[in-house]
């Protein structure tokens, strides 16, 4: 898991770079020498797609979905299985429904090819691009239940302790 948690990350972080690069140097060109880049709209468009899927496998893994944390320190005081077991189900709902919506639409697009607007790129991919790193998504998911679960038996009871 170590290796595709890097590899996300730098293919999230190269991705942004890459929007970065892409803003400065079109606001560059379309200001200073009234050229702007070709396509960097569409470019960017993409390589965000790319940067957010990249992410959602990190997040997935470390659990660091957005929640709201008003009732989180009572439940998981009092409630702790059943809400971490509440709280991992929905986010594996969550995953596998993005994942299966793309791995649809890269079958889609396998069947019935299509390019984006301006560049040309072949959709498939860009959207199999996505469905692939939100596939590694689903098994950071079911990763992190795994990790809580090895957690939850390596600490000891409080009978134990006594």
């Amino acid at each position: 898991m170590l290796f595709l948690r890097k590899f996300t990350v730098i293919l999230g972080a190269l991705s942004l770079v890459a929007m970065i690069l892409i803003t400065c140097t079109d606001i560059v060109m379309r200001y200073i020498f009234n050229d702007p880049i070709f396509g960097s709209g569409e470019m960017i468009q993409l390589l965000l797609g790319v940067a957010i899927f990249a992410g959602m496998f990190v997040v997935t893994l470390d659990r660091g979905h957005v929640n709201v944390s008003l009732f989180e320190p009572f439940l998981l005081s009092h409630f702790r299985t059943a809400y971490r077991g509440i709280f991992d189900g929905f986010s594996l709902i969550g995953v596998v429904s993005v994942t299966g919506i793309l791995l649809w639409k890269t079958w889609d697009l396998w069947e019935y090819p299509e390019e984006s607007i301006v560049l040309q790129i072949p959709m498939i991919l860009v959207v199999g691009t996505m469905a692939a790193l939100s596939c590694l998504s689903v098994l950071g998911a079911l990763f992190a239940i795994l990790i809580e679960k090895r957690q939850t038996r390596a600490l000891p009871s409080k009978e134990q302790e006594n």
